[in-house]
């Protein structure tokens, strides 16, 4: 586009639409966020939130943080007919969310909320938190792991949707993370973005960053789980010496989560030695391909299924909007992300 037409249309002349599709993908920002102008305020109240929580990182969040504003905004409109409930958070009244902490946060979050010991999976955690109230929705930015935010009572995790579902879990045990974190100013509104998680838990990250990475980890592999499964794990294959990859393998694949996340878990509770968990995943992705890859060549119990969904309580609001007229079916599967179809089967239900 010459630049001056592009300064025609800065001074405030009207583009055309194929000059604002040129200027969205230029931009790589919606097209709905050039149009809409400076009259969403809602979104823009989102925006401000996300910047003042952003982890700042090395990649530019900019658009990032457009489409996950537009994304927030939209969900908390079809959110206002749902009753608020973020009593849950009440639990963790007095405790202040720090590292060390985060074994206790994840032992009351598993024992209150899943009735789980601490050695038993969760695979669950998706449904345990719509039962909470925490609405659930797949985000629209795969650049962005995850979003968790309070507005008007409502909690609202945003993920993105990826194929190795242990990833997922992760991410929503994460942003679980920043809510229990935030169990003290629930009513104050905030909005924080994840490019990425579950990463090296160095001096340089956030705080509350490391707190719900620690979370995330207890709340997914209890530290007494950990070590009895390694215990039968390694009388089974009749391992001796330092801790190796064949028994790292079978308990990330016992709790669902990543090797990745399982070899950290080990390194955190002195199983392996300081950068032990990378420089193994590092040998056996150079040696296999992958992780996965070594998993299924020694034959070890492929993983159960992992429910993550849309929470039901936003589909049924969606299809009340439309029942109501006040929305068409289109309009409210896009508010929430979902394809037309999954209404329609919400409906029929």
């Amino acid at each position: 586009m010459p630049v001056a037409r592009l300064s025609q249309i800065v001074g405030g002349e009207d583009a055309s639409l194929a000059e604002m599709r040129k200027l969205s993908k230029a931009l790589r920002i919606p097209l709905s966020t050039l149009v809409a102008g400076d009259e969403e305020q809602g979104q823009e109240r989102v925006s401000v939130l996300l910047r003042q929580t952003l982890d700042q990182r090395e990649r530019n969040t900019t658009s990032s943080m457009a489409i996950i504003s537009e994304q927030l905004r939209d969900v908390f409109e079809v959110a206002a007919g749902i009753p608020a409930q973020n009593g849950w958070l009440d639990l963790f009244r007095g405790l202040q969310a720090n590292v060390e902490q985060a074994e206790s946060f994840a032992a009351i979050f598993r024992r209150a909320f899943a009735q789980l010991d601490d050695h038993e999976p969760f695979r669950f955690l998706s449904q345990t938190l719509e039962e909470l109230g925490v609405l659930i929705a797949f985000g629209r930015d795969p650049q962005t792991e995850g979003v968790s935010a309070f507005a008007g009572g409502h909690a609202v995790i945003l993920l993105a949707p990826r194929s190795f579902r242990p990833r997922m879990l992760f991410t929503l045990a994460h942003e679980t993370g920043h809510l229990v974190a935030r169990h003290g100013q629930r009513n104050e509104d905030f909005a924080f973005m994840d490019s990425e998680v579950g990463g090296e838990s160095g001096n340089n990250r956030q705080n509350e960053e490391r707190f719900a990475d620690a979370f995330a980890s207890c709340l997914l592999l209890p530290g007494p789980g950990v070590l009895r499964t390694l215990e039968l794990v390694r009388q089974h294959f009749r391992a001796s010496g330092p801790l190796g990859d064949v028994e790292i393998l079978a308990l990330s694949r016992i709790y669902n989560v990543s090797f990745e996340v399982a070899a950290r878990r080990c390194e955190h509770l002195g199983l392996l030695p300081d950068r032990g968990a990378r420089a193994l995943y590092q040998r056996i992705s150079d040696d296999f391909g992958s992780p996965e890859r070594r998993a299924d060549e020694l034959g070890l119990t492929a993983r159960g299924d992992i429910p993550i969904q849309t929470s039901p309580a936003l589909l049924a609001e969606a299809v009340n909007l439309v029942r109501d007229g006040r929305l068409s079916a289109g309009k409210a599967a896009e508010l929430i992300n979902v394809p037309v179809n999954m209404l329609f089967a919400a409906n029929s239900g």
